[in-house]
């Protein structure tokens, strides 16, 4: 009997003791999980947040090229619960092609490291793909072109190719009254506003146009906005990211600069108070633009109309002999265009705001220059 008791005490203590050693390692291997599954959480959130501190890190890069293109490094932290996560950014000009930046960024935070490599480009104000800005210092859209008045234009020499010359250019016949003469600069007395040779005249009826009146040009642009800028009305939003400002009044320029007057009123071009080393675009949206006598402008002024369906029709009214270096532009055309004025190219102006200078450069800090990410270049990923 109580060799059976001991038997049965034996074999319930053995049970018993595998039991409590099947749970012990159950228990050890699910603290085990539980552990690791905690350290592959830790490090995954510790990854995500080097990961944020180099994204942070590509967008201090991007605004210190912004104020300096040749800024080679930039460096900072972001404090989180996690721990301090520490950024380091290279910047690479031109190592790819000209005018293209390599940004690297890496970030750490305690084991988790995240490296981030991108591309920007420094991006001028007129569409790049139009080289030396606008082929004409006059450009005329719309449905129908009449200039009106009195206007001696200055060629751009090389508007239609190397050695081609073009005054104005037009997707329609050029009609008004009034008289027009355009010349090439060498050519051209800035204090009379006269030409001693000239190219084309029109005179009232009598008309003698040669090759640099480029008028009912197929060729001519559809978009005048995307061909000056690169962005269409549908990606206003873009146009207006490259702005240096957007007003409601020429009076609120402050040059040098590219700004968009969104303000339904008239632009008086003596407001903008531009010159020769602070030029500026000036993009005068569903608004009037008026000079008078002795008034000079520098750079290019664009009238846009937004809605060329309606009957609201926008004027473009120089007057006194007003002179203009550097380009005027128009997208609705019509009888709009008048007055008594000079409309100068001036190559040296122009290059402020487009790709003249092959070398690249111009820099950050511009007015007229931005550093913007090209799409597609993100990466990463080793």
């Amino acid at each position: 009997m109580d060799i059976d008791m001991k038997q049965k005490g034996f074999t319930t203590l053995t049970v018993t003791l595998v039991l409590v050693a099947i749970l012990a390692a159950v228990s050890a291997f699910i603290g085990k999980v539980l552990i690791s599954d905690r350290r592959i959480t830790s490090n995954e959130i510790e990854y995500r947040v080097a990961f944020a501190a180099a994204e942070q890190g590509i967008a201090d890069a991007i605004a210190a090229l912004n104020v300096d293109v040749t800024t080679p490094a930039v460096s900072g932290s972001v404090t989180t619960s996690q721990g301090v996560a520490i950024y380091s950014v290279a910047m690479t000009i031109g190592s790819s092609a000209l005018n293209i930046i390599d940004i690297v960024s890496t970030a750490n935070l305690n084991d988790s490291i995240a490296n981030i490599m991108v591309q920007a480009a420094e991006r001028n104000i007129l569409n790049p793909g139009i080289g030396e800005g606008p082929a004409a210092p006059l450009l005329v859209g719309g449905a129908s072109t009449g200039i009106s008045g009195n206007m001696t234009v200055v060629a751009n020499p090389n508007g239609g190719g190397p050695g081609v010359a073009v005054s104005v250019w037009s997707g329609d016949d050029i009609a008004g009254s009034g008289s027009m003469q355009t010349c090439h600069l060498g050519d051209y007395d800035p204090g009379s506003g006269n030409c001693s040779d000239s190219i084309s005249e029109k005179q009232g009826g009598t008309v003698f146009f040669d090759s640099d009146v480029v008028d009912n040009d197929s060729d001519f642009p559809t978009d005048m906005l995307e061909y000056m800028f690169g962005y269409s009305a549908d990606e206003w939003d873009r146009l207006e990211e490259m702005a240096t400002a957007i007003l409601s009044s020429c009076a609120e320029v402050i040059p040098p600069g590219f700004f968009i007057v969104d303000g339904g009123g008239t632009c008086d071009l003596k407001d903008v108070g531009s010159s020769s080393t602070e030029p500026v675009i000036v993009l005068v949206k569903d608004g009037d633009v008026v000079a008078n006598g002795g008034d000079k402008f520098y750079g290019i002024v664009f009238s846009f109309d937004s809605n060329l369906t309606d009957a609201t029709e926008f004027n473009v009214q120089l007057n006194g002999g007003a002179q203009v270096f550097g380009a005027i532009a128009t997208n609705h055309g019509g009888d709009n265009l008048n007055g008594t004025f000079d409309v100068v190219y001036d190559k040296a102006i122009i290059c402020v705001f487009s790709d003249c200078d092959e070398t690249g450069g111009g820099g950050g800090g511009s007015s007229i220059v931005t550093i913007r990410h090209i799409p597609g270049s993100w990466k990463d990923w080793n």
